[in-house]
């Protein structure tokens, strides 16, 4: 167990909170380690680079001074001072990807869960936007949706005799990114990066829970209505959770409009298209 250390973590992050509250329970630091990064006293913020831990956690030593951050503070707390872990962690062609997997994580941890700002009156711990991290965050979660979606809607157009080609669902999954896109930059420009990732982190979340349907089908056969019906179950979550969101980023009802108007859209298309 590490003992004598302050592990500064985001209090209004529930990722943060979760992986906090995670390490005390399994006994990999004690009881007064997990510190908030709004309440830590102003005797360990002269030492700690504060900047700095707000994109990646940090692990402050209270005896020796010493802070380490981000993945290194991480695999210092799991390896538990063993090197037989910690140097295999830190051989470069694993250390590498890791560091990177760390990073787009940290940079987008913001908007994979949907928190609230901190409020004027604390000490901010909001991540750094990262443009790099973001636009991949973005693409991916468009690629993710995209697959899912394609490996989904097969079961309902085939119920209604007509397919549409593979690449209709990616075309829907970037075309909504470009839309609001444009949407937000007309309409709140500050937050149009943050706007972003956050509908991006909806659109992965009705994609993940497409996925048990999915898994199912390999084993039983489902009626067309169920597929329907779950789809319309998974867009009504989806839609409270963007409302959620853009409640939380101030963002009012345009967002939200303007994501349902391309949804509408869109699907008017492909009905005409390809019906």
């Amino acid at each position: 167990m590490i003992k004598n250390h302050k592990l500064l973590i985001d209090k209004n992050c529930p990722m943060c909170v979760v992986y906090g509250s995670t390490f005390t329970k399994l006994d990999m630091v004690d009881s007064n380690t997990i510190t908030p990064y709004q309440l830590v006293s102003e005797e360990f913020t002269t030492t700690i680079d504060m900047h700095r831990a707000q994109n990646e956690i940090a692990l402050h030593d209270t005896v020796t001074g010493e802070t380490i951050y981000g993945l290194d503070s991480m695999i210092h707390i799991f390896s538990q001072g063993k090197s037989w872990i910690s140097k295999p962690l830190h051989f470069p062609l694993i250390y590498a990807p890791l560091k990177q997997l760390y990073k787009f994580i940290t940079y987008n941890r913001k908007v994979i869960v949907g928190g609230k700002r901190t409020p004027v009156n604390e000490r901010t711990c909001e991540p750094d936007v990262n443009y790099f991290y973001r636009t991949l965050f973005i693409f991916f979660t468009a690629v993710f949706t995209g697959l899912v979606l394609n490996n989904y809607t097969y079961h309902i157009t085939d119920y209604f005799g007509f397919q549409t080609p593979w690449y209709v669902e990616y075309m829907i999954c970037f075309g909504q990114v470009v839309w609001q896109g444009v949407m937000i930059t007309l309409w709140s420009r500050k937050n149009s990066w943050d706007y972003l990732g956050n509908m991006s982190a909806v659109s992965a979340l009705g994609g993940i829970l497409l996925l048990p349907i999915l898994l199912l089908q390999q084993f039983i056969e489902l009626h067309p209505y169920l597929y329907i019906g779950y789809f319309m179950l998974v867009v009504g979550v989806m839609l409270l959770e963007h409302i959620r969101r853009c409640r939380n980023m101030h963002l009012g009802w345009i967002p939200t409009v303007s994501w349902l108007t391309f949804r509408n859209v869109v699907l008017g298309i492909i009905i005409l298209l390809f019906s």
